[in-house]
């Protein structure tokens, strides 16, 4: 039988490879992400859980991973937070603005850009009325938010109806019926009364049998996708938020720039709990993510090519610097497993990683 360290550098890229032949002791036991004999690549897989459902715990061998904490996420570039921060945001909110911007201020440069902006929108609100909660704040300013939200929704919609012009008459006519639908929950000002972006996609991805151009179709179902959302949409934000507490509204505000344990490959698609196939990504990243083959990811978001490297960067000093212990193991494994899952899209430079003679712990 073929040692699995020789089986691992076999498939190997010449920068990975190098430092496997220079530094084979701490690669001896390796246990693999995905089995060397069995490689196959993820395809797309849906959906995704809600934003409140993200996990931060529970994961098996993932506390070493975990506990690089404040580093970049190594998909959008932010400075990621900790539980421990979380909790210090929780407890620090109080009941006020006043308070919850004198806490939250701490961790403004930790927040995704959208988030990001809702607050220093909330600082600004807050110096004229510091009494107020968040709730509050964002009730007040929920209509002119709405109305930007609206026309943007309409927008959409509206390229949605274009574009099916190319089609048959009965085809536009069943495009024009999901549109029309739609923007009764798109117009309408009554909270009871809720776009729910899920079930328009559902409606788009049920056309397709019903439409005979598939690149048309295609041009339709990315429009669809540009349905603004809470994650990447402020008014967006603001309209879905401002029903919810105080507490709730300062949390979220954080909650997506915590560190999570990111699996390169989908457990959905076999992706194993081994610390060879994690990244600490924040939780909003992991959650837009869900199962998408991390080659179409890398397409999608080509940040993370420089993002990665400066997060595995950081790694590697925590390692030469004896900050983590009993870890040359891993950016070799992980660049190995982004390499191979990406489609060479994702190639780390391990040049700086100093030779370790520890082993895997």
């Amino acid at each position: 039988m073929i040692p699995p360290i020789q089986v691992f550098a076999a498939f190997a890229t010449p920068r990975v490879y190098r430092y496997i032949k220079n530094n084979p002791q701490p690669l001896a036991n390796l246990k693999f992400a995905t089995k060397p004999d069995s490689f196959e690549k993820s395809p797309a897989v849906e959906p995704q859980p809600k934003i409140e459902q993200i996990a931060f715990t529970g994961l098996k061998n993932a506390d070493r991973v975990r506990s690089l904490g404040h580093i970049t996420c190594p998909c959008c570039g932010i400075e990621m937070m900790t539980q421990k921060d979380m909790n210090k945001v929780t407890k620090g909110l109080g009941c006020t603005s006043k308070q919850a911007v004198k806490t939250l201020n701490e961790f403004e440069d930790n927040m995704r850009p959208v988030e990001k902006q809702c607050f220093n929108l909330l600082k600004d609100w807050s110096k004229e009325k510091p009494d107020a909660n968040f709730r509050d704040l964002l009730q007040e300013h929920r209509e002119p938010e709405l109305k930007k939200l609206q026309a943007k929704q309409n927008t959409i919609l509206d390229t949605v109806d274009t574009l099916s012009k190319t089609l048959s008459e009965k085809e536009q006519e069943t495009v024009k019926k999901v549109t029309d639908e739609t923007r009764k929950y798109v117009s309408s000002n009554d909270k009871e009364i809720k776009f729910k972006r899920k079930a328009f996609l559902k409606d788009m991805n049920e056309l397709e049998s019903k439409i005979s151009d598939e690149k048309v179709y295609k041009q339709m179902r990315t429009e669809a996708e540009k349905m603004p959302t809470s994650q990447n949409d402020v008014s967006a934000f603001v309209v879905k938020y401002s029903d919810r507490s105080h507490s709730e509204i300062g949390q979220r505000l954080v909650k997506l720039s915590v560190g999570t344990i990111e699996h390169i490959k989908p457990q959905s698609e076999g992706g194993r709990d081994v610390e060879t196939n994690y990244l600490l990504e924040c939780g909003g990243c992991n959650h837009d993510r869900s199962s998408i083959p991390l080659g179409d990811w890398v397409d999608m978001h080509p940040e993370m090519k420089t993002n990665t490297q400066k997060y595995m960067d950081e790694v590697i000093d925590r390692i030469n610097t004896g900050k983590i212990k009993n870890f040359h193991f891993y950016p070799a494994a992980v660049a190995q497993t982004l390499s191979y899952q990406s489609d060479g899209k994702l190639e780390v430079d391990l040049s700086a990683l100093k030779k370790g003679e520890d082993e895997i712990g």
